[in-house]
This record gives C-alpha cells, sequence and structure tokens, in this order.
C-alpha cells in the first residue's frame, strides 16, 4: 500500500495509523460478507421448498383436472348441482398430497361455487399459499381450470431454523476475516514504528557521523589551502630568487666578461692603428677585433636573457617602451597603455610582465604577420592585467605551443601560474591573436601603495 493511497494524517512518519485505515475499509465487507453468508443458505433453501412445492401442486392440479373432466363427462348436466363423488375425490387429493384449498374456475376465469365450497386440505390454515393451475379439457376444449394452493409456511419456517446456524457461521467468517488482517497489520505497525525508531536513531548517528567527516574535510581543506598558500609562496619566492641569480649571473658576465673583452677591442684597435698597413698583424689584429665584437654581442643578448638589467636601471614601463620601440618597424606599430603604481611591483612581478610581453612580442614579430598590435598594464581592484593583442592572421589553439613542440606560450603560462594567475589566449586563424595574463593584487610592492602613473 502506497503511501499516495493513504488519508491525511495517515503519513508513514511517526505514528503510521495502518490499522485505522484497514479497519474502516475493511468494515463494509466483513458485513456483506456477514449477510450473504448468513442469508444465502436460508434464501436458497426456501426457493428450492418453494420451487417443490409448487411442482407438487401443479401435479395436484393436474390430477384434479382429470378427475373433474372425468365426472363432467359422466354427468355433463348435474356435476355443477351434485358434485358429491367429485368433491370427495377432491377432498382425497387435497388429503393425500397435502394441498391447502382447492377450487374450479369456469373458461373465463369465474370460480364455480361447490355445495360444499372450497376443498380444503390440511394445511389450509397455515402461512402464506403458492397456487398452481391445469386446465380442464372436454372434447378438446379448455372449459375451466382447477387451481391448487399449497401452504408456504413450512418451508419458510425451516428457512428461519437454517438461519440460526448459517448466522453463527457468518460471524464467524467475518471475523476471522476482519480480525486476522487487523493482527497481521497492527504487527506490521508495530515493526514499522520500530524500525523508523531504528531508522531515527540511525540518521541521528549518520548525521553526527557527517558533521565529524564534514568537520574533518574542512579541515583538511584548510590545510590543503594553506598549504597550497604556502606552495605559491615558495613558488613565487623560487622564482624572485631565480632572477635574482640570473641577475647576478648577468652582472659578473657584463662587469668582468664585458669589461675583459671591451679592453681587449680597444687594445686590438691600437694593434691595427700601431701596425703597418696591409701587415700580417694589422690583418690578426682586425678579425680577431671582428671575433671579439660578436662575442661582446652574444654577451649582451646572453646578459639580456639572463636577467634584463634595464628593470633595475630604469623600470617595467620604460623596460616595456624599449621593447616596444626595438620591434617598432614601418609596417608594424605598437601602441601601448602602460599604468603601474608609483611604489612599482615586486622583482617577481616585474620580471613577469616583462618576460611575457617580449615572447609575446617576439611571436607577434615573427609569426603573426601583424600591421598592428596593442600592449596594455594596468592595475584593477583585485588584478593586475597585461594584455598583448595583434591584428594578424591568428592560429588554431593548440596547434603552436601548447602541444606542438613550442615552447614560447608553455614558457609563459608556467611564469604566470608560479605567481598565481592566469594566462588566457584568445585567437582563431585569420581573427588576430589576444594574451592576457592576470596576476594577483597582492603580489605589489610592499609598501602597498596603490597610486598609478600613466605613461601614454
Amino acid at each position: 500500500m502506497s503511501e499516495k493511497t493513504l488519508p491525511e494524517g495517515h503519513a508513514l512518519s511517526g505514528k503510521v495509523g495502518l490499522r485505522r485505515y484497514l479497519s474502516a475499509r475493511m468494515l463494509p465487507l466483513v458485513v456483506l460478507l456477514l449477510v450473504l453468508v448468513s442469508a444465502s443458505a436460508p434464501l436458497a433453501y426456501a426457493t428450492l421448498q418453494a420451487r417443490g412445492l409448487r411442482s407438487q401442486a401443479r401435479a395436484t392440479a393436474v390430477q384434479a383436472a382429470d378427475a373433474i373432466a372425468r365426472e363432467v363427462q359422466e354427468r355433463p348436466v348435474l356435476w355443477r348441482y351434485d358434485a358429491g363423488k367429485l368433491l370427495a375425490h377432491l377432498r382425497a387429493y387435497a388429503d393425500n398430497t397435502g394441498a391447502a384449498r382447492i377450487e374450479i374456475a369456469d373458461r373465463s376465469g369465474v370460480r364455480i361455487p361447490l355445495d360444499t365450497g372450497s376443498i380444503t386440505g390440511p394445511a389450509a390454515a397455515a402461512g402464506p399459499l403458492a397456487w398452481e393451475a391445469a386446465p380442464i379439457v372436454l372434447n378438446e376444449e379448455v372449459v375451466g381450470h382447477a387451481w391448487v394452493a399449497v401452504s408456504l409456511a413450512e418451508a419458510r419456517y425451516a428457512a428461519l431454523l437454517l438461519l440460526g446456524p448459517f448466522g453463527l457461521l457468518g460471524v464467524g467468517l467475518a471475523g476471522l476475516l476482519y480480525f486476522i488482517p487487523l493482527g497481521a497489520i497492527t504487527r506490521a505497525e508495530r515493526r514499522i514504528e520500530q524500525s523508523q525508531a531504528a531508522l531515527a536513531r540511525f540518521n541521528q548517528t549518520l548525521e553526527q557521523q557527517v558533521a565529524e567527516r564534514s568537520s574533518q574535510l574542512g579541515q583538511a581543506y584548510e590545510q590543503l589551502r594553506q598549504k597550497e598558500g604556502r606552495l605559491r609562496e615558495l613558488s613565487a619566492r623560487a622564482v624572485l630568487l631565480q632572477e635574482a641569480e640570473r641577475r647576478v649571473i648577468a652582472r659578473e658576465l657584463h662587469d668582468s666578461a664585458g669589461q675583459a673583452l671591451t679592453a681587449i677591442r680597444i687594445n686590438l684597435q691600437l694593434m691595427v692603428q700601431l701596425a703597418e698597413p696591409d701587415s700580417k698583424v694589422a690583418k690578426m689584429a682586425a678579425r680577431t677585433l671582428t671575433i671579439v665584437d660578436a662575442t661582446l654581442e652574444e654577451i649582451r643578448r646572453a646578459v639580456s636573457m639572463l636577467g634584463p638589467a634595464i628593470l633595475d636601471d630604469v623600470g617595467l614601463v620604460a623596460a616595456i617602451e624599449r621593447l616596444c620601440d626595438d620591434f617598432e618597424r614601418e609596417d608594424l606599430e605598437i601602441s601601448r597603455e602602460l599604468e603601474v603604481p608609483e611604489s612599482g611591483l615586486s622583482a617577481a612581478l616585474e620580471s613577469v610582465c616583462y618576460r611575457v610581453t617580449q615572447e609575446a612580442l617576439t611571436n607577434a614579430a615573427r609569426h603573426a604577420g601583424a600591421s598592428e598590435l596593442r600592449v596594455v598594464l594596468k592595475v584593477e581592484p583585485a588584478h593586475i592585467v597585461l594584455e598583448v593583442r595583434d591584428n594578424g592572421r591568428g592560429f588554431v589553439p593548440g596547434e603552436r605551443g601548447e602541444g606542438r613542440g613550442g615552447r614560447g606560450l608553455v614558457g609563459m603560462r608556467e611564469r604566470v601560474e608560479l605567481l598565481g594567475g592566469n594566462l588566457r589566449i584568445d585567437t582563431a586563424p585569420g581573427a588576430g591573436t589576444a594574451i592576457r595574463v592576470e596576476l594577483p593584487r597582492r603580489a605589489l610592492s610592499d609598501d602597498g601603495d596603490d597610486s598609478a602613473v600613466v605613461v601614454a
């Protein structure tokens, strides 16, 4: 039985109430069973008995009609006025067959009075009567009817006697039908209530366990978040240390190797000037001077790659300006909008912004075939945003840089993610490329001054 079929107030929560519901539904059925069992057998008995009595009365009527027909044939004139012998025969039929009354009617249905009245039998005064008729035939013509009545009193009395035991039987069957399911549903209801109580206890225990697990998960998540924060701090420090080490190496190359090569170059120039023109010494010095110049250029490039000293010398804005000036040419125009706090950015942020800009400009100059570039560096409430956008040929995401062997885009993404930022590349063939970097503002300089300088 589904909960939807239960009446209001009998939902399977709290007190179940199945017994009351089943009792209300079974009571009409039990009453109907009691009536059927109590009355069906007596009614059937009374009906069969009445049918048998009617058959008996019909047979008696046939015999009486035959007797009357014979008497009429023997005494065609006097049978209406002196029918003593006929009456004797009819009384014999009534006594022998148990008929209550016997009457004679003509063909029009008018009762024919006999000299002694109607013929009555031993059951004439007992209860209701059932009449049956048989035609009186003379010369193949119906001249009247013989009516015989039988009493139904005994049949009804016997049926009333049967009503007692069958009523008791109906009461017993109805009681079994009523109380056995109620007992079963009562036990089931008790078990359901016990199950509900156990389920409530289990639910309470489960809620406690869920609360404990939630607390444990919350603590684990907080620990994981703290570890992630410490990992990001360590990553930022690693970037700072890496950049500092690169700058130290760059300065060492610039100060020691660069100065030494510069002195060598000066000496070689003096040797070229002091030596005889077209002499072997002059030619060798000139060739060596060329090698020294190439070496100095390689050292400058290495110094620029290891640690852009320009950041220390002129700052991030001027460094990006110079980058744009270096990449700008007749067929490539670079517009810029650069905004940083007066206090500047941390060394890690400056290095990442500079490197990403450098890589994005290099990719645009080499691969994009663009005629316009725009570099934007600005401070938002929660992030520092760097965007480099070109109107070049674009590409299908995933075919270049990330996943196809190139390291430029991968390197940019790794640098940005080490500081807790994210990098997004919007591009499509023929639609240009936009590289957008968002870095957390917490990486600003330590003095926390957010005032900005805009450089057009």
